[in-house]
């Protein structure tokens, strides 16, 4: 019977009942703010009054968040894009809360290197507001002073970094001994095991410290306390002793990249203790959930513990969480009888696959957080535009790789036949990374054996991606733009003194970002572009989160990272409000390697994605809960099932930068009305008589999207600069002018490099 329903795609379906399904919403959701109907001019005159105002989008954005903490929920999560001024968004709320809700200090605890972002954002949006670094050593002395201080007539901003925030003491036994005997200090009663043998409080591991703290059975006394007679010793840890010693004395906390409080670990316990110290929690990140549901699992817990436990959850039990609202996968092994039992052995495995359940966001999420994207801010953005170079490999380098891919591939089988994944991750870095190491060779060693696995051998040449990084560079600092160049292997395998010895030989003045100082990470860079830096090479999980590089306008991905999480976050970091020229991203990429593929895969997983950020694909809510493998996963499979690989880089890379302008568009779309449909525009491409030289053939391809114009431009060169560009730019004024101008088709300018 059901096979004789007519199917409609999601699309079309809330094209044709959006406005009744948008009026049901409203009649039976309570809606805390509006901004259509609730312009709350009270709130808007106070937020006039900071010094840095933020743009209409985000002034909604605070009211919301000011609006659900007052009627009752004591936490919310900001969820807005990279740049989109999360910082400011905050200090914004912790304004009209002080305004109106008499709160004076607020306590933030954010990654090391963005304390002094914090203090600077502090002082420019609230001159009169006191900024505090409790970041230092003597921060246990520091609060003690301000656990005595009475509450401060303004509005204060306490910024502590997330590692000293968790930081313990070095601690030792605290017990009695009598006669050889063990006894509490408390109620004195001997101290015994399970077993009647003396309890081991004393016992030690590998590493020379005692193994484990213990309490005394009958009166739960702690037998440890802080060893005093260690130098620099800390009596307590920031995030407990705030707990223990100071309620009452913040009044608000701001978690920024709450998502990285996500797991077990001494951070996520100090952001746990320090959001039930404090009457209100806001809550800034980027990226709420990477996939899974356990990802926010325990960040639920931590902040609406009593929305869990109503609905049956309990902390110690994260398996009923993902069992409800993500993917498991449960794999069952039965092995046939031997004959030497009496019975075949079972054994069953489960683990948690990528998806969540479109229940999740409903229940959970949505009534407790506000979202923000980038496009909402879009009148104040600069163009950005991306091009995906394909480059192809001499003959000699291109055949020492794929002997060295050949090899690699026949070792992995064998491993993944033996059932070792431990190797997968190793293997498929070496393969991405040989051709960047290609100059002093590679060696893979099984990393428990140490066995030679496979060598790559060494070849002296300038490569093709040195020439083009190096064309890239002069070109961009001769149009005055600085660059920031991206590179995976910068510890071990570092690649960056051949890049930085190529660059100095034609004068340009580069410095390579290093581990360490984290916080002072900021001012290092700024101090080099004072002292006049053009090129800032770094990986690009150094800079991911929360740094504006707004002097580097141009950036080029030497590799590629494997996160689309590192990939999204890393190419925006200078695509921000303030800035005032336009970004241009460069992938450079070698053809038919691992590294190709990798981009296909990014594209294909970043596309996907959009459905958790507004894209409704005619897959609908299904496209929540689809699961997939890791990167790594299903490249090893494609490498060793020699999959066919469907589309070139242009076709995918340019089908999901689609997809975005479309899931942005529809959500600047008003409720009940149709989102634009992606119309192509027609354009007249060039006659191939009439190419440059060293260019074998162009392609322009023109769409438009409501009022976004997406423009891709493929470009093959021939010759001796043989390779593959994709130029893909959205723009929302310089093309639309062109159109509406136009008559007929529409002559594309191009600009052939």
């Amino acid at each position: 019977m059901s096979d004789n329903l007519p199917t409609i795609a999601l699309r079309g379906f809330l094209d044709e009942y959006g406005q009744s399904m948008a009026a049901k919403v409203a009649r039976e959701l309570e809606v805390i703010h509006d901004p259509l109907n609730q312009p709350e001019p009270e709130l808007a005159g106070h937020l006039e009054s900071l010094s840095k105002k933020p743009f209409p989008a985000q002034a909604e954005i605070i009211k919301a968040g000011f609006k659900s903490l007052v009627s009752g929920n004591r936490s919310v999560y900001l969820v807005a894009e990279c740049g989109s001024g999360k910082t400011l968004m905050a200090i914004a709320t912790a304004w009209l809360l002080h305004k109106l809700e008499n709160t004076r200090r607020v306590l933030v605890i954010c990654p090391p290197h963005l304390v002094r972002k914090w203090i600077q954002e502090v002082k420019e949006a609230l001159p009169r507001a006191k900024a505090l670094n409790l970041n230092g050593r003597d921060v246990i002395k520091r609060l003690e002073r301000i656990g005595k201080e009475p509450k401060p007539k303004t509005l204060e901003f306490h910024i502590i970094g997330r590692e000293r925030a968790k930081t313990g003491f070095i601690w030792r036994p605290a017990v009695i001994q009598k006669q050889g005997l063990l006894h509490c200090p408390r109620c004195g009663r001997e101290l015994l095991d399970q077993d009647g043998l003396p309890l081991p409080v004393f016992e030690r591991n590998a590493q020379g410290r005692y193994r484990r703290k213990y309490a005394c059975n009958k009166c739960a006394e702690p037998l440890w306390q802080a060893d005093g007679s260690r130098p620099q010793y800390r009596r307590a840890m920031p995030a407990r002793f705030i707990k223990g010693r100071m309620k009452g004395v913040y009044d608000l906390l701001v978690a920024d990249e709450v998502h990285q409080f996500k797991n077990t670990s001494g951070q996520g316990y100090a952001f746990g203790v320090l959001a039930r110290s404090c009457k209100y929690t806001v809550c800034l990140t980027g990226t709420l959930a990477g996939g899974y549901a356990s990802d926010v699992f325990r960040l639920l817990f931590r902040t609406h513990a009593q929305d869990l436990l109503a609905d049956g959850l309990s902390w110690s039990n994260p398996k009923g969480f993902i069992e409800r609202y993500g993917v498991l996968e449960r794999i069952t092994t039965v092995r046939r009888e031997d004959g030497l039992t009496t019975r075949a052995s079972k054994r069953n495995l489960v683990k948690e696959k990528p998806g969540l359940s479109p229940l999740l966001l409903g229940k959970m999420l949505l009534p407790n957080s506000v979202f923000l994207r980038l496009s909402d801010c879009m009148a104040d953005l600069q163009p950005y535009e991306e091009d995906v170079v394909e480059l192809a490999m001499p003959p000699a380098m291109a055949g020492l790789y794929h002997e060295f891919e050949a090899d690699m591939t026949a070792a992995l089988k064998q491993a993944l036949a033996r059932g070792d994944n431990s190797l997968l991750g190793g293997y498929l870095q070496a393969l991405l990374s040989y051709p960047e190491r290609i100059h002093e060779g590679l060696t893979v060693v099984h990393p428990r054996t140490q066995k030679t696995v496979v060598v790559g051998p060494a070849l002296d040449l300038v490569t093709p991606k040195e020439e083009e990084l190096q064309a890239i560079v002069m070109a961009e600092l001769a149009r005055g733009r600085k660059v920031l160049l991206y590179i995976q292997n910068s510890d071990t395998t570092d690649i960056s003194p051949g890049l930085v010895e190529m660059m100095e030989k034609e004068g340009i003045r580069v410095k390579v970002l290093r581990s360490g100082d984290t916080e002072n990470r900021a001012r290092i860079i700024d101090n080099w572009v004072e002292k006049g830096l053009d090129v800032l090479i770094t990986n690009p999980r150094k800079v991911e989160v929360g740094l504006d590089l707004l002097d580097f306008p141009s950036i080029v991905f030497y590799q590629v990272p494997l996160s689309t999480y590192t990939l999204r976050q890393a190419s925006r970091r200078s695509w921000r409000i303030p800035q005032r020229k336009p970004v241009r991203v460069w992938f450079l990429t070698y053809a038919e390697t691992m590294q190709t593929r990798l981009m296909k895969l990014m594209a294909e997983k970043l596309t996907s994605s959009l459905a958790l950020e507004g894209e409704l694909t005619d897959k609908g809510l299904a496209a929540l809960s689809e699961s997939s493998d890791t990167l790594a996963q299903e490249l090893a499979r494609m490498l060793v099932d020699k999959s066919t690989e469907e589309g070139s880089i242009k076709d995918i890379w340019a089908d999901y930068r689609r997809h975005e302008a479309r899931s942005e568009t529809i959500l600047a779309t008003p409720l009940g009305q149709p989102a634009p449909e992606l119309e192509r525009v027609p354009v007249k491409n060039p006659e191939p008589d009439r190419l440059p030289v060293g260019v074998g053939s162009v392609s322009v391809e023109l769409d438009r999207i409501g009022g976004t114009m997406i423009k891709v431009q493929f470009v093959e060169y021939i010759g001796k600069r043989k390779k593959k560009v994709t130029h893909i730019e959205v723009r929302k004024e310089d093309l639309d002018k062109m159109i509406q101008q136009a008559e007929g088709e529409v002559q594309a300018q191009l600009c052939l490099f």
